[in-house]
């Protein structure tokens, strides 16, 4: 295991450096390697999409802000009356209270904003020299020059989608033609026009099909190299190492999981099943992303070390320092001071009782990812919380970021099938998330009591609250919907852009 993570290590410090720039209509990749050595060869190429999954996984985006950080605290995910005032958890505690303006939130947001434009000039870049390179600079000839440049078209689309659900409203509030930020598909992109949601999504989903088809030709047909244990834990060394642990990487299946989520933020419910159903006939056939966890092994795989049930993930970021560190600063920084002192995010008992209720106590995730405090009444969160290094499954836990769960994609299908109306359609959607929850240790989840629409998706929500503590997808289903977005801290936040839509920075306010 130290192996493999060394080795990784090794690839993500030879990545191209990124830095941030003022405005990102100037936004360019890092000149310290020069571009003409950097791309004369295959290992160059390599080495730009390390670079790019690095940059993704850092604090300024998903190892922070994009998941745990101010996007799960907008979100309303955490009550925060005993976060900590300072760092991350004082930007935090700002937009929790939507004050997007303030000056102890901006540093942060405005961060994000940079990266994630800078990171997309590197994804265009690399695409643009990939689609014109020799295939023989290349260790496995064209077959490796077609996956770093799906990979690259691919992760684009990713930021964009982001960078949509964050600045932009959702489709079901009806933006019409009105422009928010621009799809960037060319490097150097010095000016670009705002364009409307719609369109946007059009530029999003068209790049994610192009990726899926080719990284369907690639590797769809290769099922060798899924199950959980090669995903994310098969020794790799040399030449090899590049092409192995495809967990970390946003490979065919990731693809397809992301266009069934950016379907179904369309409101394209009949296109999100499809892709949906792609990895749920997969899944049933090879087992690749267990939505469950084993009602046999699954508490024995969590102490050991398995705290984010890792085997669902389809896609992950890695990260060496960052969810550990979040954790130990937020979380457990006060540690070892009188418990009414102690900061960190957390559940209030109100809150667990609403979202697990009469699950709770078999519930493997209020067991395992929370911790009681302060006589019951709190919770904090342990997703992130170190586990020990010489435990089972502790290194991979440490060091991955989740972005797409197999859970997810039966969320989606549900809905979509539920939303039909037909009888038959809408007992396979219970299915599917008693299915979810049966894999959770919920043995006898209460369907039957469901009966309209409504309670079905009070039920699958109150589900993915649970599911997705710490990974940023909780916002963006309120925002989805365009529901009330329920705040035990801040009371309830209507669906008005003026709470949904995230200001872009001040030095931007003059692009249209």
């Amino acid at each position: 295991m130290k192996k493999i993570y060394f080795n990784i290590i090794s690839l993500m410090m030879i990545a191209i450096s990124f830095s941030s720039c003022s405005d990102w209509l100037n936004v360019n990749p890092s000149d310290e390697i020069k571009e003409d050595y950097l791309f004369e060869t295959g290992d160059g190429y390599q080495t730009a999409l390390n670079g790019i999954y690095r940059k993704m996984a850092t604090f300024d985006l998903y190892g922070s802000n994009l998941t745990w950080g101010i996007v799960d605290a907008w979100g309303q995910v955490y009550s925060m009356q005993n976060a900590p005032t300072d760092g991350a958890g004082q930007a935090m505690c700002k937009i929790a209270k939507l004050n997007f303006n303030n000056s102890e939130l901006t540093p942060t947001t405005d961060k994000m904003w940079n990266a994630a434009w800078n990171t997309i000039a590197n994804c265009n870049e690399l695409i643009q020299k990939a689609e014109s390179a020799d295939s023989t600079i290349f260790y496995l000839g064209d077959f490796e020059r077609k996956l770093i440049l799906s990979e690259a078209i691919g992760l684009r689309a990713y930021l964009h989608f982001d960078l949509l659900r964050m600045y932009a409203p959702a489709p079901a509030a009806n933006p019409g033609k009105k422009t928010y930020i621009p799809y960037v598909n060319y490097y150097p992109a010095y000016v670009n026009e705002n364009i409307s949601v719609s369109e946007c999504l059009e530029h999003i989903i068209a790049d994610l099909k192009k990726a899926q088809e080719a990284l369907y030709l690639l590797e769809g047909k290769k099922t060798t190299s899924l199950s959980a244990n090669k995903r994310f834990q098969q020794s790799a060394s040399g030449k090899k190492l590049f092409f192995a642990l495809r967990g970390y990487r946003l490979n065919y299946w990731a693809t397809t999981a992301l266009l069934a989520r950016v379907y179904l933020y369309a409101g394209m419910k009949e296109e999100a099943y499809k892709e949906a159903k792609i990895l749920i006939d997969e899944e049933k056939k090879y087992g690749f992303f267990q939505a469950v966890t084993s009602a046999y092994t699954g508490p024995k795989n969590i102490e050991a070390g398995n705290i984010k049930m890792y085997e669902n993930i389809i896609f992950g970021l890695y990260s060496a320092t960052e969810l550990v560190d979040w954790d130990a600063d937020i979380n457990h920084g006060s540690d070892g001071i009188e418990e009414d002192y102690q900061t960190y995010l957390c559940w209030d008992s109100e809150m667990i009782d609403q979202y697990f209720g009469d699950e709770k106590d078999s519930d493997w995730r209020f067991k395992y990812q929370f911790e009681s405090k302060y006589y019951d009444y709190y919770y904090r969160p342990l997703k992130y919380n170190k586990q020990s290094e010489s435990s089972t499954f502790g290194p991979v836990n440490n060091k991955t970021i989740p972005m797409i769960r197999m859970s997810e994609v039966y969320y989606i299908a549900a809905e979509c099938l539920y939303d039909t109306g037909d009888p038959v359609k809408m007992n396979a959607a219970k299915s599917y998330l008693k299915y979810v929850k049966q894999g959770r240790g919920i043995r006898n989840p209460k369907m039957d009591d469901i009966e309209t629409k409504d309670q079905f998706m009070e039920a699958l929500i109150y589900d993915a609250r649970r599911e997705f503590v710490g990974e940023g997808q909780t916002l963006f289903i309120y925002k989805r919907l365009n529901q009330v977005l329920p705040s035990f801290d801040n009371g309830d936040i209507t669906p008005i852009e003026a709470n949904f839509v995230l200001p872009k920075p001040a030095y931007e306010s003059n692009i249209k």
